[in-house]
């Protein structure tokens, strides 16, 4: 729940905001769920259309990421889409829980750039976010996808907070 002048009521929509496409990120975090549970919500409450989006980085994008490829195991690629599928199956039950209307999508790449990527292909209207993400000097060095998102994505950004 969102205080202050954001619009924001308890269980009601965003007020002068018509929003019909939202989209959800999600990693299978703690994190991430507070934000597919939030985004549900507020599907189910302003009737919009909920998109749960899942990235698998797969061994292609793991490469170009300095990851020698000899440390990827052959499995790999099988295993980040099964962890994707798994992911997406728990945000689902979260999401009709709520009474929401929802899709899911799993897609591979860098997380930031596939959900901002997709948020464009539908014309969203919201992207939720958890807060979670790295720490230290990796997230120094690569950014966090929520910070990201937040500076780069063409729609409104949540960030949701446990």
């Amino acid at each position: 729940m969102m205080r202050g002048s954001t619009g924001l009521i308890p269980g009601g929509p965003v007020r002068g905001v018509n929003v019909k496409r939202i989209v959800v990120g999600t990693d299978g975090s703690a994190s991430s769920l507070d934000a597919v549970r939030l985004a549900s919500s507020l599907a189910a409450s302003s009737k919009a259309d909920l998109h749960i989006v899942s990235v698998a980085s797969l061994a292609a994008d793991l490469a170009l990421r300095g990851v020698a490829p000899l440390a990827i195991p052959p499995d790999y690629n099988d295993e980040a889409k099964r962890y994707g599928r798994q992911t997406l199956d728990q945000a689902l039950e979260v999401a009709k829980e709520a009474g929401a209307k929802a899709t899911t999508h799993l897609v591979d790449g860098d997380a930031s750039t596939e959900l901002m990527r997709y948020c464009d292909s539908i014309d969203a209207d919201l992207l939720v976010l958890g807060a979670h993400g790295m720490s230290g000097a990796a997230r120094f060095l690569l950014g966090s996808v929520p910070s990201r998102c937040a500076h780069h994505a063409k729609c409104s950004v949540l960030i949701a907070r446990p």
